[in-house]
């Protein structure tokens, strides 16, 4: 009893002194207490790879692999860190943690990527673009009235429709998840013996679904081949998220990205891929969803939503399924 009471008469004493003779360790441990404290408020977005940076307005807007969708962060001192970080991880391509102030897509802090995450995004990136071995698909569809019928086909798959299987294509929230619904596009194609491209498109993209505006910094679609009436081979996409009409050309598709009502837009690039190319970066590294499972997934978690909102979409994060091949 005498040894316990004089251990901790010592750790008072002890602590007594410590915060009598050493004002800065005491201010440390409140300036740390409030950085966990802060820390905590914020959402953990998790490991991931940017591949884009660009300013607009005062803002640097950052793209990360797989999600269309843009992050912001101020420049100035408190993050000039962070934003060295981000530019060191895009030359690199390699992965950084990133957190973002709560219910938004603005980025408070920035850590580089553990091991263990390099290891992760390097088994899933490629930089060889890989091509079905789906030897008894059609290219090129025969006419325009089958162009039209696969349209219609995969209109009907809309979320919101009574026509819709599960999972439905989530054409009414055009926020982020152009990939998995190109990805469940091109399914439909394959299921019916047809194949097709996808394009994708980069910059600083700007679109509306005629009721809000969203921002993207790259979009993709299918890009589906048919014999015209003079039997000459054209292309068209199919996005009946900017257009619910019909097929369009990849041109008028485009255009469509950089609708200019919604604030300054502008293309920096676009390329063509194979159509089981899940996602490719602007500087062509490429990830697959064969097993659809991301793509499925995705949707799914998409599937209740409408409008630009919420904004930014919905962590997808537990997915899973992209690989390289």
């Amino acid at each position: 009893m005498k040894k316990l009471l004089l251990s901790v008469m010592v750790f008072v004493t002890m602590l007594s002194f410590n915060s009598c003779s050493d004002s800065n360790a005491n201010q440390d441990l409140n300036e740390n207490e409030s950085t966990l404290i802060k820390d905590a408020a914020l959402k953990d977005y998790g490991n991931t790879i940017p591949v884009d940076i660009r300013e607009e307005n005062g803002t640097m807007k950052v793209s990360f692999i797989i999600s269309a969708q843009f992050y912001e962060i101020k420049p100035g001192k408190e993050n000039d860190e962070y934003i060295s970080i981000i530019k060191e991880a895009i030359q690199n391509e390699s992965p950084i943690r990133v957190y973002l102030k709560p219910n938004s897509n603005k980025i408070a802090k920035v850590e580089r990527g553990n091991e263990e995450s390099k290891q992760y995004f390097k088994s899933i990136l490629t930089k060889e673009e890989k091509t079905d071995k789906l030897n008894k698909l059609t290219s090129v569809l025969p006419n325009v009235t089958t162009l039209n019928n696969m349209f219609t086909l995969i209109k009907n798959q809309a979320c919101g429709t009574s026509t819709a299987s599960s999972p439905c294509i989530t054409f009414r929230y055009p926020v982020d998840g152009c990939y998995a619904r190109a990805h469940k596009m091109r399914q439909i194609l394959v299921n019916n013996g047809y194949d097709c491209e996808k394009q994708f498109v980069y910059g600083n993209l700007k679109a509306t679904n005629g009721s809000c505006c969203v921002s993207w910094g790259y979009h993709v679609a299918i890009l589906v081949s048919y014999k015209n009436a003079s039997g000459v081979v054209e292309k068209r996409i199919f996005d009946p998220s900017l257009f619910p009409s019909g097929p369009v050309t990849d041109t008028a598709w485009r255009n469509a990205c950089t609708n200019t009502s919604c604030g300054s837009a502008s293309v920096s690039s676009y390329a063509n891929t194979s159509g089981n190319v899940y996602y490719r970066s602007p500087s062509a590294s490429y990830i697959y969803d064969n097993s659809y499972i991301n793509t499925n997934c995705t949707l799914t978690t998409f599937s209740s939503l409408s409008g630009c909102s919420p904004s930014p979409a919905p962590d997808t994060s537990h997915c899973g399924g992209i690989t390289t091949s």
